[in-house]
C-alpha cells in the first residue's frame, strides 16, 4: 500500500494537543483564494521578513486528506520539512493545504504501518486530483505575486512523493517557475510501481513466481475497473478515490519534465518501496538520450521517507530529509 508521506516533526511551541494551533504559532500567515471552478483554496506563507524582497519556494506535499500539523498521542506534529524561521529568511515559504483539510486537526496511529490517518473530509473526496492540485499551486503563484515582493529570478518549487507528480504537471502549466526540486516520485505511470515492485520481489525470492502473478493479475483488474470509472469518488482503491488514482495516473511525469527547460533536481530512493527508483531512472535515461542538461539526478540509498538502514537491521538507524532538502536548496544558489 502507498504510504502517505509524513515528516514527524515535533512542533517546539508551548501548546499542548488540547490547545488549537493557528498559523501565527508557527509563524505562517493564513491567506484564502476563492477559485469559481476549484472552490476555496487556502495557503500559507511565512511571516518573517514578509514584507521584503525574496524568491518564492512552494513547498508541495505528499498525498492524502493529512492536515499540516497534526494533534497526535505524541504531541503536536508537522508535515512542513523545514525550520520556517530559518527558510524565511531566505524565502517566501508557501504552503498549501489541500481541499476542505483543516490546518491543524486530530489524527490516528494505523497500528500496522505506523503511519498517522484521518478523515477523508466530503470536499477533498470531491475534489482531489492532479487536476485540482496543479490548478491550485498555479492559482497561488498567481496570487502571491499580488501579496507579496517577489525576486523572480527564483521562484522554487518543491515537491515530494505526490507532490513530485504535482510538481511535474505543474512545469507544464506555468511559467513563472524557475527551479523545480521532485523528490521519491515516479518517473512513467504510478500504477506501474506497484508492478515493478511485484516483479522486482519475484526476483528477489521475497514472493513467489505464481504469487507475484496472481498480484499482478488483480492489480490488472483493479487498475481497468479505476480507468472505467475514472471520476467515481465513491469507489476506492488503495485508501484513495478511483477520481484521485485515474487523474494522477492519466498523465507521466516524465513527460512534463522532459518539456521543461529550467533546471530540475530530481533525487529518488534505491529503497524505496513506494515509488520504485526503476521508474524515475528512466526519466533521466531519456533525457540522455536528448542531450538535455538541465537535470541533475541522484540516487540515495535510503527508502521513501530518507531513512537510512544498516544492511542487517530492518528498523532505521537515521533519518536524512533534513539533508536532502539542505543538498537541492544549495544545488538552486
Amino acid at each position: 500500500m502507498k504510504k502517505l508521506l509524513v515528516l514527524l516533526l515535533v512542533i517546539c511551541c508551548h501548546l499542548n494537543a488540547l490547545c488549537q494551533l493557528t498559523p501565527e504559532h508557527v509563524g505562517l500567515k493564513h491567506y484564502s483564494y476563492a477559485s469559481p471552478t476549484l472552490g476555496s483554496i487556502n495557503y500559507y506563507v511565512s511571516t518573517a521578513k514578509i514584507d521584503s524582497l525574496k524568491p518564492v519556494l512552494l513547498y508541495i506535499d505528499g498525498s492524502g486528506p493529512l492536515p499540516l500539523y497534526q494533534y497526535t498521542e505524541r504531541g503536536i506534529m508537522g508535515s512542513i520539512p523545514f525550520d520556517i524561521g530559518e527558510i524565511s529568511k531566505q524565502y517566501h515559504l508557501v504552503v498549501i493545504s489541500k481541499p476542505g483539510v483543516s490546518f491543524a486537526d486530530s489524527v490516528r496511529y494505523n497500528d500496522s504501518t505506523g503511519y498517522p490517518q484521518s478523515r477523508m473530509p466530503d470536499e477533498y473526496r470531491k475534489r482531489l486530483s492532479l487536476n485540482w492540485r496543479v490548478n491550485a499551486c498555479d492559482a497561488v503563484l498567481k496570487d502571491i505575486d499580488k501579496n507579496l515582493k517577489i525576486d523572480k529570478k527564483h521562484i522554487v518549487i518543491l515537491g515530494i512523493s505526490e507532490g513530485f507528480q504535482v510538481g511535474a504537471a505543474l512545469l507544464s502549466v506555468n511559467k513563472s517557475i524557475t527551479h523545480a526540486i521532485l523528490l521519491v516520485g515516479n518517473g512513467l505511470n504510478q500504477f506501474y510501481d506497484f508492478i515493478v515492485q511485484a516483479r522486482t520481489d519475484a526476483a528477489a525470492g521475497h514472493i513467489s513466481y505464481n504469487d507475484a502473478e496472481g498480484y499482478i493479475k488483480q492489480l490488472q483488474e483493479e487498475i481497468a475497473d479505476i480507468y472505467a470509472h475514472p471520476n467515481a469518488i465513491d469507489k476506492e482503491w488503495q485508501g484513495h478515490t478511483y477520481l484521485r488514482w485515474s487523474s494522477f495516473c492519466n498523465t507521466t511525469p516524465m513527460e512534463h519534465i522532459l518539456a521543461a527547460n529550467i533546471p530540475i533536481y530530481i533525487a529518488v530512493a534505491s529503497r524505496d518501496r513506494n515509488t520504485s527508483v526503476l521508474s524515475a531512472d528512466y526519466i533521466y535515461l531519456e533525457s540522455l538520450k536528448q542531450g538535455r542538461k538541465n537535470i541533475s539526478y541522484h540516487v540515495l540509498p535510503y527508502d521513501h521517507m530518507f531513512n537510512e538502514f544498516a544492511w542487517e537491521n530492518p528498523k532505521p538507524i537515521a533519518n536524512h530529509t533534513f539533508d536532502v532538502i539542505t543538498d537541492a536548496l544549495k544545488w538552486v544558489k
